[in-house]
């Protein structure tokens, strides 16, 4: 009696206890593919880009290689639990596996069959490879959270160190630094690192570094665990499905990010074979450098104007300040003395000061910005900082009036000066045209 009580609990209760852990998984990958929308909002819009610095954006950018690693992970996980679900409900049903009696093949036929894995070892292979995968994703995410901090610690030592703010921002130099990291922080090149038995100075200060790196990036969390797969399965075939798997999640992150982070990203379509020709000399008009078309969940990246069809006599143009301007700024206002020009104790001279003050930093911002339209230079314009009412960005204003052009289209371009290791270059930062009526 108490095993029939035990076997018909097992028949109404096993599977619905492995439903509840698959709604449960479900609802995990769900949230990681939308998780990423969670993201741009937190960092586009309560933390504006003019706010990005090299530290949020390397942030910005690992937390979507992280919730791509999981999900790329979780969702291979689920596919074999799935799979095991259904065999397990088949020998659930039908314990004693195959009916050799009723299977109506040759004799060598069934005996080719009787000698491959029965329905148990079967499941317990599909099991090892579910916990296996989710094992992998587990590692997988230490190696990009300690490829993360190896990242930021490297460019802290270029930006503040070395002052190469140059180098950071260039998107070549950024990811092909995050994939040499993440290879790294993989074992790619351990081949390389071979501990040799010698005696000196120079070796007892590279394992003093080598100590310091293995605990600073967290290296230690999964490097033994890493060498429990590769010293007992093949490996070169766990280094290339973890190469393979880092990079396909570093490339969706990459092409997601492009969509709408536009500075240092390569957005790669693979899904559009459309060509334009002379694709280098036809300008793409950006509805996002149009205020009036913007909405409120959007932001300028770099800046725009009020509309494409201007009725105004007037334009509006906002350029949005990023912190590698402060660079620059730094720069001007040194030349400028404005950073030591002390405030007067005086109560008379005070209003001189703010003149003079004023006087300065809009001279400073006008070596720093730049703008043409038509080819024509507008000098010595009137800039506001102004925070803008839909993206919440940080920036600078200033009207032109135009009601010396003619009716018909028009292009404004604009600059902004960047210092890399005391040589001042021009850059671009926004293009854009529009229609004088």
């Amino acid at each position: 009696m108490e095993k029939q009580h035990l076997k018909i609990s097992n028949k109404n209760y096993a599977p619905v206890s492995w439903q509840l852990e698959f709604l449960i998984a479900g609802g995990i990958i769900f949230s990681l593919y939308t998780s990423t929308d969670y993201f741009k909002h937190l960092f586009l819009l309560k933390y504006p880009i003019s706010n990005f610095d090299y530290a949020q954006v390397l942030l910005f950018f690992g937390t979507y290689v992280l919730t791509r690693v999981l999900l790329i992970g979780f969702g291979l996980n689920l596919i074999l639990r799935t799979v095991w679900l259904a065999y397990y409900a088949i020998s659930y049903w039908y314990p004693d596996d195959v009916n050799y009696e009723k299977l109506k093949l040759n004799f060598y036929q069934k005996k080719h069959h009787q000698t491959q894995a029965n329905a148990k070892e079967r499941l317990l292979i599909l099991d090892k490879w579910a916990n296996l995968s989710f094992s992998i994703t587990i590692i997988f995410t230490f190696i990009v959270f300690s490829s993360i901090i190896v990242l930021l610690f490297i460019q802290f030592i270029l930006a503040e160190v070395l002052g190469a703010y140059w180098l950071i921002n260039n998107a070549i130099f950024n990811y092909a630094s995050a994939i040499i990291v993440l290879l790294l922080q993989l074992g790619i090149f351990d081949f390389i690192i071979k501990k040799k038995h010698q005696r000196g100075a120079f070796f007892k200060i590279g394992d003093i570094l080598y100590k310091i790196y293995y605990y600073g990036s967290g290296l230690f969390f999964y490097r033994r665990e890493l060498l429990v797969l590769r010293t007992n399965g093949k490996n070169w075939l766990l280094l290339s499905f973890g190469t393979g798997y880092l990079l396909l999640a570093l490339f969706i992150s990459i092409n997601q990010i492009g969509e709408f982070y536009e500075a240092g990203t390569f957005n790669v379509n693979l899904f559009d074979d459309r060509i334009t020709f002379n694709e280098s000399k036809n300008y793409i008009i950006d509805y996002r450098t149009y205020e009036d078309q913007l909405g409120m969940e959007e932001v300028f990246f770099n800046g725009g104007i009020q509309s494409q069809y201007i009725k105004d006599n007037y334009l509006k143009v906002f350029v949005v300040h990023h912190r590698k301007h402060d660079w620059y700024l730094k720069y001007v206002r040194d030349s400028l003395n404005l950073t030591t020009y002390n405030p007067p104790k005086s109560d008379s001279l005070r209003k001189l000061y703010n003149e003079e003050r004023a006087r300065l930093d809009q001279q400073s911002l006008n070596r720093l910005l730049k703008v043409e339209i038509d080819g024509h230079e507008y000098k010595n314009l009137n800039w506001d900082r102004y925070k803008h009412f839909k993206t919440k960005e940080q920036g600078y204003l200033t009207y032109i009036m135009i009601d010396t052009l003619k009716k018909g289209r028009h292009q404004i371009n604009t600059y902004t000066r960047n210092r890399y290791t005391g040589d001042v270059k021009l850059s671009y930062s926004f293009s854009v045209p529009f229609f004088v009526d």
